[in-house]
């Protein structure tokens, strides 16, 4: 039988390292550690030292064995269950050998020689690997208690606790598409694709209409040169995919490396999402989405049920599956998308040289500007922000036409519009059915038309110069992370839905859904008790008030811009439910006002409207250059909470705050929780 001098000679350590690590009395760093252990499984029984160490401390019941196989060396998982394991045992008699087998044959016959042969043997907790190599026969001889992580095993009688890999690849490449990527790839170290986490990935695309891309898919990769050579793949593609779902534990750091190598930013070039949570994901910069499988409730109920199994108590065996949980953190994000789809480019593509500049104001152009409505700050600011740009290159505004949000009237100013044959034409949409034929006939003139938010129907990507907006999807999102902490902060359960019904304005589509997605993923202990569904503001209080009366339990509400949101206020304040939070889009007097005086609003998420007049502008000229526009421009919005009120406002408007905001900020920012 060996001795503790040959299991030292064996794993090229001194005696006293050994011993450190069979009895646990000082720190060892982990690479000795393992190199004890695998001394150790590779003799055909236990040593004397280690059986005597048993026995001492833990009376006249002799040796207390429990058995951990591990199927794979890198497997995160695996490790993070070992040590919650060996942690739950520390207080009880018995004493955990783990033993790795990595889908080794031959390793596994050693094993099976080790456990047969070791007295007291008391259970066995074992992680079946995806080829089979571990199965039924292996226990034949062992006639002790198995619970399995993972998989069964055919024929053996053994409780399995599996968490969900399919949910797991499901929600992360759900995220990914929620999030707005068309283009997801699959990386893992897998022999094949035979595995739950891959068919959650297949399972999501099919179910968001999204086709398979077997040039994205990458199961089996093992080396780091493999991943950087997929990598460089990838990337060159006409279309490489800006989502990453990465199933194993191996092939992150590779990625990682090999994305900071190239100077791939994360997330705002290619967002990444695990499905094994590490220790230092939220260490990371940016910090790591993953999927947490939960390892100490595996842990604790593989635990709890082989115990009871050693005692004699349980009866049934029976398969488990555990739910995930989908950690959003900062590695992933979403992309704002315009009327067709198309991926939101940033105003910085639009600038001009000086060159360029002299070049426009030499030949004198002329623009019009048609609104909707002009009566909010929102569209005075665009204006101003447009002709801001305008002056500067020396382009005459002939004509600023005001609809008052009537469709016919927009129609009629359109028609005076055309006659004045401005060389650009910047409008909002009244509404893109009824202002169709109208604005079809601008598109058939020499005008050059800039759009912002919408696009009336019938009129296709040639026939504008681009779209500007703010970036639809980050406002949902702020929106939905304002309410989402705000109501986690004050321990609320119940959120209601005010969002806008008509679903053939993709901007507040997105908007809302992008809100709605963050209050599912992301805050899972919210619950949305119902939605206000609405088509004009003028519904919104009567709505309000039939919703609380039939949900009285609410306690938040998120409203898809400020205006619906002013009468959401008006209605819960007549049914003196001014305990609700109200969460909202858009800054403006009134709401700004509500929030600095601690009432309602808690927080919003606000368009920079200014900067969209520059972005709109700028759009404009490059244009009358005959350059290349992107289709969309999405100008991100900011987060306003009543600490930064001031100055945000200061900010957007571009003026300081009104001395009734400062006085109300003043008095009552001492009562306000949020950080």
């Amino acid at each position: 039988m060996a001795t503790i001098k040959d299991i030292a000679k064996i794993a090229g350590v001194s005696t006293s390292t050994v011993s450190h690590v069979v009895n646990h009395t000082r720190y060892v760093s982990p690479e000795l550690v393992e190199k004890v252990e695998r001394a150790i499984q590779e003799l055909d029984e236990l040593p004397n030292f280690i059986i005597k160490k048993t026995r001492t401390g833990h009376g006249a019941g002799g040796i207390k064995y429990i058995f951990i196989l591990l199927s794979e060396k890198g497997s995160l998982f695996q490790r993070q269950i070992e040590e919650n394991i060996r942690n739950l045992l520390a207080a009880t008699e018995y004493t955990l050998v783990s033993a790795e087998y990595d889908k080794d044959t031959s390793r596994l016959a050693v094993l099976k020689n080790m456990l047969t042969a070791t007295p007291d043997l008391c259970g066995i907790i074992a992680f079946p690997d995806e080829r089979g190599i571990l199965t039924e026969t292996f226990f034949q001889e062992i006639s002790v208690p198995v619970v399995l992580i993972g998989k069964q095993i055919p024929g053996l009688k053994a409780d399995v606790f599996s968490p969900d890999m399919f949910d797991g690849g499901y929600q992360a490449t759900r995220h990914l598409i929620k999030n707005g990527h068309e283009h997801i790839a699959y990386m893992g170290n897998s022999k094949d694709l035979s595995t739950w986490r891959f068919d959650g990935y297949q399972k999501a695309l099919h179910d968001y209409g999204m086709k398979e891309n077997r040039r994205l898919i990458f199961p089996n990769l093992n080396t780091e040169a493999e991943v950087f050579q997929v990598m460089d793949q990838m990337m060159a593609e006409e279309v490489p995919p800006t989502g990453i779902v990465v199933a194993n534990s191996f092939p992150i750091m590779p990625l990682l490396k090999y994305l900071h190598a190239h100077n791939i930013v994360i997330p705002k070039e290619i967002s990444v999402i695990s499905l094994n949570d590490f220790d230092w994901s939220p260490l990371l910069a940016p910090e790591l989405t993953c999927i947490d499988r939960q390892p100490p409730v595996c842990s604790a109920l593989a635990f709890k049920t082989l115990m009871k199994r050693i005692q004699g108590e349980e009866a049934e065996y029976r398969q488990t599956t555990l739910p995930v949980r989908l950690n959003v953190r900062n590695s992933t994000c979403g992309i704002g998308r315009g009327p067709f789809g198309e991926k939101a480019e940033s105003a910085e593509v639009l600038e001009l040289s000086e060159l360029e500049k002299e070049q426009i104001r030499s030949r004198h152009y002329t623009a019009a500007i048609s609104f909707h409505y002009m009566g909010k700050a929102w569209m005075q600011l665009i204006e101003k922000g447009i002709k801001k740009i305008f002056e500067d290159l020396e382009i005459s505004i002939i004509a600023v036409t005001d609809a008052h949000f009537e469709a016919p009237m927009q129609c009629r100013q359109l028609e005076s519009i055309r006659f004045l044959s401005p060389d650009l034409l910047i409008a909002v949409p009244v509404d893109t059915r009824e202002t169709a034929e109208a604005f079809q006939k601008v598109v058939q003139s020499e005008t050059k038309l800039v759009l912002i938010t919408n696009i009336p129907d019938g009129i296709a990507r040639g026939d504008y110069v681009s779209c500007v907006s703010v970036n639809e999807y980050s406002h949902g999102r702020n929106m939905g992370h304002g309410l989402g902490k705000y109501m986690v902060r004050h321990g609320m359960k119940y959120a209601g839905i005010v969002r806008h019904g008509n679903q053939h304005f993709y901007a507040t589509r997105q908007r809302d859904n992008a809100a709605e997605q963050v209050l599912s993923e992301e805050f899972p202990e919210i619950q949305i008790c119902g939605e206000i569904h609405f088509q004009s503001e003028s519904e919104v209080y009567k709505k309000t008030k039939e919703f609380v009366r039939h949900h009285s339990e609410v306690e938040a509400f998120y409203v898809s811009w400020d205006g619906p949101a002013l009468e959401v206020l008006r209605a819960l304040t007549e049914l003196d439910r001014m305990d609700v939070a109200v969460v909202t889009g858009d800054l403006d007097h009134s709401i700004a006002l509500n929030m600095a005086k601690g009432g309602m609003v808690k927080t919003l998420s606000a368009q920079c409207p200014y900067e969209q007049g520059e972005a709109i502008a700028l759009a404009a000229a490059n244009a009358l250059l005959g350059k290349r526009t992107p289709s969309f421009i999405g100008i991100e919005p900011v987060l306003v909470t009543p600490e930064n009120l001031l100055k945000t406002w200061s900010n957007i408007f571009k003026e300081n705050p009104p001395d009734e905001l400062r006085r109300a900020i003043r008095e009552n920012l001492p009562h306000f929780t949020m950080e």
